[in-house]
């Protein structure tokens, strides 16, 4: 299991999964008073997080295991504390940041949503080969339409509805 691994290899961030996915206070971030320090925290790990996958440390396997998980456990909480209510689980992958973001909203029955969700292996297998893990080459007075293009397709998602 994904925790095991962590625990064996990356402590920190083994404590750091286990405190969020057993307390309901990940959800916090809709309190204008804890978005600063939620910002200032998820900044530190996500740095930490990408270098393992860079340096391919994290397998896909293992990736796909973790997010699986983390998936399941919030499915679990919404299953606890709200019946018959329906949630939609985003899990963006933006190459640019470069950073996963989950988001949890509301459903509100929008297929289109759903339409543009990709699997979670490729999700993952295309973040691993396009993250700009080294930063964004800046190139001067070389603007045309394929860069616009290619910034809008900077960021992909797997998409779940969660009925309750």
């Amino acid at each position: 299991m994904i925790l095991d691994y962590l625990k064996k290899h990356a402590e920190k961030a083994y404590r750091e999964i286990t405190k969020i996915i057993t307390s309901p206070v990940f959800l916090f971030s809709n309190d204008p008073k804890l978005i600063g320090i939620e910002e200032s925290h998820n900044f530190i790990y996500i740095h930490g997080f990408n270098r393992l996958i860079k340096k391919d440390r994290v397998p896909s396997d293992k990736l796909l295991e973790a997010f699986s998980f983390l998936e399941k456990e919030v499915e679990l909480y919404l299953k606890k504390h709200y019946t018959d209510k329906e949630f939609v689980f985003h899990l963006s992958a933006d190459a640019l940041a470069p950073t996963f973001i989950i988001t949890l909203a509301s459903y509100y029955e929008d297929t289109s949503v759903v339409e543009q969700s990709i699997p979670l292996f490729e999700l993952i297998e295309w973040y691993k080969e396009n993250a700009c893990f080294n930063g964004l080459q800046i190139i001067e007075n070389k603007t045309n339409d394929k860069n616009i293009e290619a910034e809008s397709d900077s960021v992909r998602t797997y998409v779940k509805i969660i009925r309750t």
